[in-house]
């Protein structure tokens, strides 16, 4: 999908057991309740189970006897933890209505396909502690997830939130973080919050301006736009909002210093951060790096991600 939605149906958490998993389904389920909408614990079985939309009548039936086996000994233990986590929370909340779903694949085709079918609200998985050399070479679930869903992901990592946290927005007043700014207001607004949206200007890096390979330019040698200019963008794209959430406290903060850097240092005591995300080729973030993914991977609260 290229656009982001924000669905009527529940929200889809990625389950694995761990306790940073845990934690996510703890998110979403007060998520869930704020929204009066149902709950779906979906786990991935890692390429184990065959795809969603895979042919098993065309599997060959030497390699599927033999498969199926060691499948049904893979998916078992996985049922017996989501049924036991689905109880849990019947527990709690009784009129909470859960799912659960067991399906083969990747993790963002899993959660991706799962959240599109129940036309989810959005998809929240817990951090993963991949090393630097790792997320460089083969990504993060994360990361992955958020480049290829169509509705808000948050990925619930740093510490417990204080309660009363800003919502911390980046914005720079584009077209790129216009969904970002509506779900980071609607979020506000339904837990009574300030929002905190942050401008950094932008430092222009001179280079070569075509690289089809690439997903575009990779180096950007326009000059940054200056402060006013850049005000003016972001206070026109605020204004809808402010008039659409009158009961929510904003602040405009400038950052100083890499987007990254400076979004994540507002994060120490946020409830969420929320940023957009537009489409790059792979080797143009390895070569710049991605603020979104700095955010995932650095950010002291949850962070949703919003794509363009």
């Amino acid at each position: 999908m290229s656009t982001t939605q924000t669905g009527a149906g529940p929200v889809v958490v990625g389950f694995d057991g761990s306790a940073e998993a845990r934690r996510a389904v703890r998110w979403a389920r007060a998520e869930a309740k704020t929204r009066a909408r149902g709950l779906v614990l979906a786990y991935c079985a890692h390429d184990r189970l065959p795809p969603p939309g895979a042919d098993l009548v065309a599997t060959p039936l030497a390699e599927a006897v033999p498969a199926a086996a060691d499948e049904a000994a893979a998916v078992e233990p996985a049922r017996r933890q989501l049924g036991s986590m689905a109880e849990a929370l019947h527990r709690t909340d009784p009129d909470l209505d859960v799912r659960t779903v067991v399906r083969g694949g990747t993790p963002e085709a899993v959660l991706t396909s799962v959240a599109d079918e129940t036309d989810a609200a959005m998809i929240v998985l817990g951090e993963s502690h991949t090393g630097v050399f790792t997320r460089a070479v083969l990504g993060s679930t994360e990361a992955e997830v958020t480049k290829t869903a169509g509705r808000p992901v948050i990925v619930v990592r740093g510490e417990e939130s204080a309660p009363g946290g800003p919502v911390v927005l980046g914005t720079d007043g584009s077209e790129q973080s216009s969904a970002a700014v509506g779900f980071a207001f609607d979020f506000a607004a339904r837990h009574g919050l300030a929002v905190h949206a942050v401008h950094v200007a932008r430092i222009p890096v001179w280079g070569p301006t075509s690289e089809p390979l690439l997903g575009g330019s990779v180096l950007d040698p326009a000059p940054a736009a200056p402060q006013e200019i850049t005000d003016e963008l972001v206070d026109r794209q605020l204004k809808p909002l402010r008039e659409r959430f009158p009961e929510v406290a904003v602040e405009v903060v400038h950052g100083i210093g890499p987007a990254g850097q400076a979004l994540t240092g507002q994060s120490s005591d946020a409830a969420l951060l929320v940023l957009g995300r537009s489409e790059h080729g792979p080797l143009r973030r390895l070569l710049l790096g991605s603020v979104c993914d700095d955010a995932l991977h650095h950010a002291r609260c949850p962070v949703a991600v919003v794509r363009a």
